[in-house]
């Protein structure tokens, strides 16, 4: 049901995007660049995948504490039971983002949707590949109320569409709204690297949580986006490691168990004396850090263009047909769609690897797809229609230039 629905929206996502785009433009503020929103679409698609695979893991956990653990039963027809399962996945979802932010095992995925260093409705689609994996434990009181699954489910999908919208900025502030709901205002300072903006506004839906908890901050100063130590890179699958990467090393080079702990369980800022002690937010203003940026012949963004529009309708047959398959056949459309925006972050950054990825995908995709609709009526269109589109895409990919002059990235003395 939520997979369908979100891929019943992502039409609208795309078409509120173009609107955002506008409606920034015509403000005069340079919210969305290319490279980086196809990195935010590409970790979305992913997340999508993993999520999935998370969704069996966490519903099916939630379903069963509902079933042999509860403590009362909510009927889905009581109003009130469903004002409270509102109410109470968005505080279950302040604790876990709040975690996320303050324990370095959360925040190593939650990093991803922070990584951007612009802010606009792309950003919203920027998701942690890991993060569905653990984020379900936080909702499993729910299922103790008595909350049943259907409820719970319909509720998270709820907040989370309703988070997609406050992440713009052609958005000012809106009046008495400001006091009770999450709103752009709010949720631009909690995106911000500004040290009075960190570990701040984590609300989904209401702000009173962090009113009440004390982790709210106005948007006062001009918000700097994107994480204290930038990525800097357009690679998806890079991006969701890298935090790990990081914190192994860290972990390793640790001398005490205690110290290892804490690398892994404490606060992502906290480091032992051994490793130069905890690291500071530095001081930024806004045009004071060069943003993240390669400049690469038109002909690659075109291309890059061209195959997302593919992949996105790769991804909504995924999320349409995902409970239709065998999980064999789910895997390998979640695996294609995984190696497509791999492949294509590696192309924004001119990568070797990538070109091969890419043609690889491109030759083995035919056949995939082949087997993936086996023995229905949809075999033969399906697989002349890959054929054809997979070829255009590999003579055009084989044009591309591998190295150019122009291609540089700027911005490096963040990484």
């Amino acid at each position: 049901m939520d997979a369908i629905l979100i891929a019943l929206s992502m039409p609208v996502f795309f078409v509120l995007i173009g609107i955002d785009l506008v409606a920034t433009r015509l403000q005069g503020k340079d919210s969305y660049r290319f490279h980086d929103a196809i990195t935010d679409l590409s970790c979305g698609v992913g997340s999508l995948v993993t999520g999935a695979a998370a969704k069996l893991l966490g519903l099916g956990a939630y379903a069963l504490v509902w079933e042999y653990g509860r403590f009362w039963e909510v009927s889905t027809s009581s109003v009130l039971g469903w004002v409270g399962v509102i109410v109470g996945v968005d505080f279950c979802y302040y604790w876990f983002h709040r975690a996320g932010h303050r324990m370095n095992l959360i925040w190593a995925g939650h990093a991803v949707h922070h990584q951007s260093e612009d802010y606009n409705l792309a950003v919203a689609l920027r998701q942690s590949w890991y993060i569905p994996l653990v984020s379900w434990v936080f909702y499993i009181p729910l299922a103790l109320l008595g909350f049943p699954p259907v409820m719970y489910l319909t509720s998270t999908t709820a907040n989370t569409l309703y988070q997609f919208w406050i992440h713009t900025e052609s958005v000012g502030r809106l009046g008495p709204l400001e006091w009770v709901l999450n709103t752009p205002s709010h949720h631009r300072a909690h995106h911000g690297v500004n040290p009075q903006y960190i570990d701040k506004n984590y609300a989904g839906i209401f702000i009173i949580w962090d009113r009440l908890f004390g982790t709210f901050e106005p948007e006062e100063d001009a918000v700097v986006y994107g994480t204290v130590k930038p990525v800097a890179s357009w690679n998806p699958l890079w991006v969701n490691v890298v935090k790990w990467v990081e914190m192994f090393h860290l972990v390793r080079g640790a001398r005490r168990l205690r110290d290892k702990l804490k690398l892994v369980f404490g606060p992502p800022e906290w480091r032992p004396e051994d490793l130069g002690g905890s690291v500071e937010v530095p001081d930024v203003k806004a045009g004071a850090r060069p943003k993240y940026e390669t400049t690469l012949p038109r002909i690659i963004d075109w291309y890059v263009g061209a195959n997302f529009v593919l992949i996105a309708a790769g991804t909504s047959a995924f999320l349409m047909f995902e409970g239709q398959l065998a999980w064999p056949k789910t895997a390998a459309l979640g695996v294609l769609l995984l190696v497509a925006v791999t492949s294509v972050g590696g192309l924004l950054e001119l990568k070797r690897w990538a070109f091969a990825l890419e043609a690889t995908r491109l030759v083995l995709g035919v056949p995939i797809i082949a087997w993936l609709t086996w023995s229905t009526p949809w075999t033969m269109p399906a697989s002349a229609a890959a054929a054809g589109l997979f070829g255009v895409m590999l003579v055009w990919l084989n044009r591309l230039p591998r190295a150019h002059p122009e291609a540089r990235a700027t911005g490096a003395l963040n990484s």
